[in-house]
C-alpha cells in the first residue's frame, strides 16, 4: 500500500524529482545512432561501468546533443570544447546515478502497475500527437523503436522516481517548527531589496581644470533641480550615459559601493549627495527616486516556503541516497 500511494504521488502530484533522466518522450531507442554526426563523433568507446554494465560515449551523446547544440550558439573555439566536455561529464554522472537506483530497485523489486506505465504511454502519444497507439507504434518504428521499448522506459522512469522519493520519505520529516526557523535564517530569500533611481555625474582626475570643475560644481549644487543636474552631467561628466543626463535606471540598494551607499544614506527624492572622492575620481549623485524593501510575512509565504525547504532537503536527500548507492557498488571510469 505504501509503494502504491508513493506511485500516485509521483504521477499525479509531480513531485519533484532529483535523478535526472533522459527525455521519455524521445521515442529513439538508446542505442540509436545520434543524427547528424561528423564522420569522426560516430567513433564510441565505454566511459564507465557501473556493477558491470557499461556506459559508452554514445550513450552520453544520446542524452547530451540537444543541449550540445545549444553551447554552439554561446560559445566557440576551445570554449565550446571545454563546455561540451562539462556537458558530457555531467550527463555520465547522471546515467552512474540512475544505474545506481535501478540496480537497488532490483534488489527490493515491487511491483508496478500497468495502470500507470500505460498513462506514461498516454501521455507520450499525447505529446508526439498520435491519436491511437498504432500511431505512436509506427513513429516508435521509423526511429528503430518499439512499444516495448517505451513500456520498459516507462517503467524506469516510475522506478527511479518511486525509489528516491521513498528514500526522502523515510528520511525526512520536515516540522512547522524547522520551517520557521528556516524561515528566520533565510530571510533574505523571501525579500525585495530596496532600490534606488540614481543620475550620475563623475570627473576623472585627468579631467582639464578639474578643481576648478569641483568647486564650480559644489556651488552649482546648492540649488539643483533635476533639470539643472542633467545640464551639468552633460557639460562635465566623464561617467556613463552623460548625454542621458547620467541616468543610471533602478538598482538595488545592497548592490552599491559603501562609498556610495553612506553618501546616499538619509537623503530623500531630489537630493545630491556631495562629492565622493573615489580612487578613479570624484562622483556627484543624484537620487531621483527611491523603493524601500518589502519583507514578506511568514503567514503569507507558508505554501512558498514549504516547497521551498521541501526541493532543499529532496536534494540533499537525494544526494546522501546516492553516496550511499556508491559505497555498495562498483563503479569503474575508463577515461
Amino acid at each position: 500500500m505504501k509503494i502504491k500511494l508513493i506511485i500516485i504521488n509521483v504521477l499525479l502530484l509531480s513531485v519533484p524529482v532529483f535523478a535526472a533522466e533522459p527525455d521519455f518522450m524521445d521515442i529513439a531507442p538508446k542505442t540509436a545512432t545520434p543524427p547528424n554526426l561528423r564522420p569522426e563523433e560516430k567513433v564510441d568507446s565505454i566511459l564507465a561501468s557501473v556493477n558491470g554494465i557499461p556506459i559508452s560515449l554514445m550513450d552520453v551523446i544520446y542524452e547530451s546533443r540537444r543541449e550540445e547544440s545549444k553551447l554552439c550558439l554561446v560559445y566557440n573555439g576551445n570554449d565550446l570544447y571545454q563546455e561540451v566536455h562539462k556537458m558530457r561529464k555531467k550527463v555520465l554522472s547522471e546515467i552512474i546515478n540512475r544505474h545506481l537506483v535501478l540496480a537497488d530497485y532490483d534488489k527490493k523489486k515491487f511491483e508496478i502497475p500497468d495502470q500507470y506505465i500505460e498513462s506514461l504511454i498516454d501521455d507520450l502519444a499525447i505529446s508526439y500527437g498520435c491519436a491511437t497507439r498504432h500511431e505512436l507504434e509506427a513513429k516508435a518504428k521509423k526511429v528503430g523503436s518499439s512499444l516495448a521499448e517505451l513500456r520498459k522506459k516507462a517503467k524506469e522512469k516510475i522506478a527511479i522516481q518511486v525509489m528516491i522519493n521513498n528514500y526522502y520519505y523515510a528520511t525526512v520529516n520536515l516540522t512547522p517548527k524547522e520551517l520557521f526557523e528556516y524561515y528566520e535564517q533565510h530571510k533574505n530569500e523571501f525579500s525585495t531589496p530596496a532600490r534606488l533611481k540614481l543620475e550620475l555625474m563623475m570627473l576623472k582626475k585627468d579631467h582639464e581644470k578639474y578643481d576648478q570643475a569641483i568647486q564650480q560644481i559644489n556651488a552649482e549644487l546648492k540649488s539643483c533641480s533635476k533639470k539643472n543636474f542633467s545640464s551639468m552631467v552633460t557639460l562635465y561628466s566623464d561617467g556613463p550615459n552623460a548625454s542621458g543626463g547620467g541616468d543610471l535606471g533602478w538598482i538595488d540598494e545592497p548592490r552599491l559601493r559603501p562609498e556610495f551607499a553612506k553618501a546616499l544614506k538619509g537623503l530623500k527624492a531630489g537630493d545630491v549627495t556631495s562629492a565622493i572622492s573615489t580612487d578613479e575620481g570624484t562622483y556627484f549623485l543624484r537620487l531621483d527616486q527611491h523603493e524601500p524593501g518589502i519583507t514578506a510575512s511568514y503567514q503569507k509565504l507558508s505554501g512558498e516556503l514549504r516547497d521551498k525547504v521541501e526541493t532543499k532537503l529532496k536534494e540533499a536527500a537525494y544526494a546522501e541516497y546516492i553516496e550511499k548507492l556508491k559505497k555498495e557498488a562498483i563503479i569503474r571510469y575508463y577515461y
